[in-house]
C-alpha cells in the first residue's frame, strides 16, 4: 500500500439521521424516569434472583446460536486476513527434476539423419514472485470492506448475546408466573368443587331447581379446563428454555421444580438519552458497519476502471547434472512489469459501480430504519412499563380489598349472618384476583427486561461466563 499514489471511490463518513435525533425520551420525561447516563450494566442481577443469574450464565456457555455467532466472527476475521495478505508479494519456491528424451524424427533433427537424440536430465530450483501494485486503492478498499464485515459479525454476536439474555429472563419469568398460576388455579378449582357439593346438597333438599344445579355443574367443568391450559403453557416455556440452554426439558423441570416468587426489579431504569442508544445498540452498530463495508466496495469496483500494474520475477538454478545445479553460471532469472487494462467491456464495470452505489444507499436506508425502530422500541417499552405498573397497582389494591372482604365474610359466617356458600364465593374471588395480580406482576417484570433490551442490553458485561473467543477490535 505504500506505493499507492491515489485511492478512488468515496471516503466513508459515519451516517447521520435525516431527521433530528430527539434530545430526550418522551415517556421518560413525562413519567419521571432517570435521564442521566444510561445504566444497563449486569441488569439481570437487579432481579435479585440467583436462579435467573445461573440460567443466563449457563446460556452464555451453551447456547448454540451464540456459538454460531462466535464462529461467524472467527470466519470474518479469517476473511479479513486473506484480504490483508493481498498487499504483500506472493513468493513461491519451486523445484523439479526430470529426464527428457527428444524424438529422432523431430524437425530439429530432420536435416541430420545420422544424429540420434540422447536422453538428458534437467534439475531446477528457484523462487517465483508476483506483486500487484495498488495504484488506485482497490486492494486497500477490499481490505477496508473486509474489516467492516468483521465488525458486522462482531455486532451480530453482541446482538445475539443481548437477545439471548433477554429471552432467558423472559422465559424464566413466564415459568415462575405459570407455576404460581397453576397452584392458585388448583386452589380455585377446589373451592368450586366445595361450592358444587353445597349446591348438590341444596338440590337434594329441594332448595334449588335442577336448572340451577346443572348451571353450577357446567361452570365447574368449564373452570377445570383452565388447569390443563396452564399446564400446556408451562411445558412450552420449559421447552423454550431447554432450547436456549441446549439441554433437555427434564433437566429444566428438575432445576426449576421448587416454586419461587416472580422475579421483580425496580422499574426506575436509568434510560439516558436517545444519542446513547445510537452508540449502544448492537443492531445499529451492525447496520453502520455494513454501510461502511458497502461504501468501501464502491471504491474497489471503481479501481477496475483503471490500469493494473504488476511486478513479476523469478530466480533459480538449472543444470543437467546435480553437481552443477548450485553454481553461479547455472543461474536463471527474469524480472519485469506487466500492465493490464480492461478498456472495453460494454460498461460492465460502470454498471458494477452503480450497483455498489445503490447497495450503499440501501445500507444507509437500513441503518436509518434500524435507528428509528430502536427509538420506537424504547418509547414503547417505556410506555408499556409505565402502564403495566398502573395495572399492577390496581390489581394489588383490588386483591387487598377482596382479602378484607373474605375475612369479613368468614367472620359473618361464624356469627351465622351468611352461609358457607358466601365464604367460598369470597374465597374464589380472592384467589382469582391473586391469579391476575401474579400475571400483571410478571408483565411488569417482562417490560423491565424489554426496556433493558431496547436500550441495547449489556454486551460489554465483564461477566466471567462471557464467551472468551470474541474480543472487540473497535
Amino acid at each position: 500500500m505504500g506505493l499507492a499514489s491515489c485511492s478512488v471511490g468515496p471516503e466513508y463518513v459515519p451516517p447521520e439521521l435525516a431527521s433530528k435525533t430527539p434530545d430526550v425520551w418522551h415517556f421518560a420525561v413525562t413519567d419521571g424516569f432517570e435521564i442521566g447516563t444510561m445504566d444497563v450494566s449486569d441488569w439481570w442481577y437487579r432481579f435479585d434472583d440467583p436462579q435467573l443469574v445461573f440460567l443466563i450464565s449457563e446460556a452464555q456457555q451453551k447456547n448454540l446460536s451464540l456459538k454460531l455467532a462466535v464462529s461467524n466472527v472467527l470466519q470474518s476475521r479469517a476473511t479479513y486476513g486473506i484480504a490483508s495478505a493481498s498487499v504483500s508479494p506472493n513468493i513461491s519456491a519451486k523445484g523439479q527434476t526430470e529426464r527428457e528424451q527428444a524424438s529422432d524424427n523431430s524437425p530439429t533433427l530432420a536435416n541430420f539423419p545420422n544424429v540420434k537424440a540422447k536422453p538428458v536430465n534437467d534439475f531446477a530450483v528457484g523462487l517465483d514472485a508476483s506483486w500487484e501494485i495498488d495504484l488506485w486503492g482497490g486492494i486497500e478498499k477490499n481490505i477496508e470492506a473486509a474489516n467492516a464485515m468483521e465488525g458486522v459479525a462482531l455486532e451480530k454476536y453482541h446482538d445475539t448475546l443481548v437477545t439471548l439474555r433477554a429471552e432467558v429472563a423472559a422465559t424464566y419469568i413466564n415459568i415462575r408466573v405459570l407455576q404460581i398460576t397453576k397452584k392458585l388455579t388448583t386452589q380455585s378449582i377446589e373451592v368450586l368443587q366445595q361450592l358444587l357439593v353445597l349446591v348438590e346438597a341444596q338440590f337434594e333438599q329441594g332448595v334449588i331447581s335442577k336448572s340451577v344445579l346443572e348451571t353450577e355443574r357446567a361452570m365447574y367443568d368449564q373452570n377445570t379446563t383452565q388447569l390443563p391450559a396452564v399446564e400446556m403453557q408451562l411445558v412450552q416455556e420449559y421447552a423454550r428454555l431447554a432450547v436456549l440452554l441446549d439441554t433437555d426439558i427434564q433437566t429444566i423441570m428438575h432445576q426449576l421444580a421448587d416454586q419461587l416468587q416472580v422475579p421483580r426489579a425496580s422499574p426506575n431504569v436509568a434510560v439516558g438519552i436517545p444519542a446513547e442508544v445510537l452508540r449502544k445498540r448492537p443492531d445499529i452498530r451492525e447496520a453502520e458497519r455494513a454501510l461502511a463495508a458497502q461504501t468501501a466496495l464502491i471504491g474497489a469496483k471503481m479501481a477496475n476502471l483503471y490500469p493494473k500494474l504488476s511486478l513479476s520475477g523469478a530466480f533459480g538454478y538449472e543444470a543437467t547434472e546435480t553437481n552443477d545445479v548450485i553454481r553461479w553460471d547455472s543461474r536463471t532469472w527474469s524480472i519485469g512489469p506487466s500492465v493490464s487494462w480492461d478498456i472495453f467491456n460494454g460498461n460492465r464495470i460502470r454498471s458494477q459501480v452503480q450497483l455498489q452505489e445503490e447497495k450503499a444507499n440501501s445500507a444507509f436506508l437500513t441503518w436509518e430504519q434500524t435507528v428509528l425502530r430502536a427509538f420506537a422500541e424504547v418509547e414503547i417499552s417505556l410506555s408499556n412499563l409505565i402502564e403495566s405498573g398502573k395495572v399492577q397497582d390496581a390489581w394489588n389494591d383490588s386483591s387487598k380489598s377482596l382479602l378484607e372482604a373474605l375475612r369479613l365474610t368468614e367472620a359473618e359466617e361464624r356469627l351465622g349472618v351468611v352461609q358457607m356458600q358466601s365464604v367460598l364465593n369470597a374465597k374464589r374471588n380472592f384467589i382469582n384476583s391473586q391469579i391476575m395480580l401474579v400475571e400483571k406482576t410478571g408483565a411488569v417484570s417482562q417490560n423491565v427486561v424489554s426496556l433493558y433490551k431496547a436500550l441495547g442490553g449489556d454486551w460489554e458485561s465483564k461477566d466471567q461466563t462471557k464467551v472468551t473467543q470474541v474480543r472487540s477490535t473497535q
